[in-house]
């Protein structure tokens, strides 16, 4: 690959840690590099941009221009550049592919890789397999759409045997050869619909997760994925299926889970000692333990996984039990799916805090668990208002500002016993950079008045979900 980008034009959509990576991948490799970035030029980091620079990449700012694709013989897009930016390039017949499937051509064919997609739960499924490698004695880089780029992997020297990547489908969207040993889909529900024209369009960017997969290949996917949805799946992979019900090779029952590999014996897995709050945690690592095993981690690896797990901040995180109430912080429910998840893992009474930049979807499904366990639902920032016209009249309702409102309301109304819940089934982008920020400030806000209007408390652990 890097003979074949000697002398070419290349140019890179966005200048986040992605086109960060990618620019240094083409450059090492030889291409005559441009930055297309929306950002004007003052926003963007000013030391790296010289770097850039000193060795002839020239940076185009402030919008994306079609003009930038003249002369191109590729483009490399970064996952959070929209489809419109660069179809002028596909227009012309320009090559348009992703920084995953740019770094995934100069990976050593030697690597086994495990990717994992989904609409949630991506993150901590990827950190779920990979802790269970590392048990086994596997060396193992993480990153993808989870924290550190593929093409930083390959920038410094590929110094590991396994490569588990969380992918998104904004990165599948333009891969063209991506294909690891190990696929697994762990879920998909209606989201980013501000992107795609229609949920099937965003699942079938989802399955090429699998299209590019050998008959030597592993698909893992959810064993109640509706046939609708199954139908879109395309792959010459081996399949594996993971969920309740004995016709999963990975089955979810009451305390434990078994794996039914082929060729092998029936293995059986304890939860005893597991720690991540909430069901879909346990179907995240029954599938977790399902790639691992299929990628050569031993039975024991998976068992010392179980009770050393603990999961991540901003994901059914448990903050604190003050006066009796409990506070849980779940910023990363950036859509519906995700709050329901969290809700069906925690029993009430929940005062529920929800809201943030609406992403296109219905509300509606929440109602029925919100009807369940809700006592009190909080509704703040810039979805609040199709938020109560989607859940009018299910609970008692306030509608807040921001989430330090929220969180006033929050603790001046719980009452011992109640779980306060922020799982805001929408984007933070309304108030917050990203969903971090707002879980962080959620914590501060928590810890700082929650004491002293409540009480302390003893407690160290949640003793109110299932």
């Amino acid at each position: 690959m890097k003979q074949e980008l000697l002398g070419k034009k290349v140019v890179v959509l966005g200048f986040g840690r992605s086109g960060q990576a990618a620019t240094r991948l083409l450059l090492v490799s030889g291409a005559k590099v441009v930055v297309s970035d929306r950002r004007p030029r003052e926003e963007l980091p000013r030391a790296l941009m010289s770097s850039f620079e000193a060795q002839g990449v020239l940076f185009d700012t402030g919008e994306h221009r079609p003009e930038v694709f003249e002369g191109a013989d590729f483009v490399v897009v970064s996952p959070g550049v929209p489809p419109e930016v660069y179809a002028p390039a596909k227009e012309r017949g320009i090559p348009v592919i992703g920084e995953l499937e740019l770094a995934y051509r100069f990976l050593d064919e030697n690597k086994w890789t495990v990717a994992v997609t989904g609409t949630n739960g991506k993150t901590t499924t990827t950190a779920m397999i990979t802790d269970i490698l590392r048990l086994a004695g596997k060396r193992v880089f993480v990153g993808g759409n989870y924290g550190t780029p593929l093409s930083e992997f390959i920038l410094a020297g590929q110094k590991a045997d396994f490569v588990v990547l969380e992918v998104s489908s904004f990165q599948l969207e333009t891969t063209e050869t991506f294909a690891p040993q190990v696929g697994l889909l762990l879920n998909v529900t209606p989201d980013h619909l501000e992107r795609y024209a229609t949920f099937e369009d965003y699942v079938r960017a989802k399955m090429r997760l699998f299209l590019y997969q050998s008959p030597e290949d592993a698909a893992i996917l959810p064993v109640d994925l509706p046939a609708g949805l199954a139908d879109l799946l395309e792959t010459r992979a081996r399949r594996f299926t993971f969920g309740r019900g004995k016709e999963a090779t990975a089955e979810l029952v009451e305390g434990a889970f078994f794996l039914r590999l082929p060729g092998g014996d029936e293995e059986r897995y304890s939860f005893a000692g597991f720690k991540p709050l909430g069901i879909h945690n346990r179907l995240n690592f029954v599938a977790a333990a399902l790639a691992a095993r299929l990628s050569g981690a031993d039975p024991e690896a998976v068992r010392q996984a179980v009770r050393s797990f603990v999961g991540f901040s901003h994901r059914l995180e448990f903050i604190g039990c003050f006066g009796g109430v409990y506070f849980v912080n779940d910023s990363k429910a950036t859509n519906v799916d995700a709050t329901a998840k969290a809700l069906e893992g925690l029993s009430g009474p929940i005062v529920l805090i929800l809201g943030g930049k609406h992403k296109g979807a219905s509300y509606r499904p929440l109602a029925p668990l919100i009807k369940e366990k809700v006592r009190l639902l909080i509704l703040m920032g810039e979805s609040r208002f199709l938020m109560a016209e989607d859940l009018r009249d299910l609970v008692p309702t306030k509608m807040v500002e921001n989430l330090e409102e929220a969180v006033a309301v929050a603790i001046s109304e719980a009452m011992p016993g109640d779980t306060v819940l922020l799982s805001p089934a929408a984007a933070s982008f309304d108030q917050f950079e990203n969903y971090q920020e707002r879980g962080d400030i959620f914590r501060e806000l928590v810890l700082s008045y929650a004491p002293q209007f409540l009480g302390e408390d003893n407690r160290t652990e949640m003793v109110t979900y299932h």
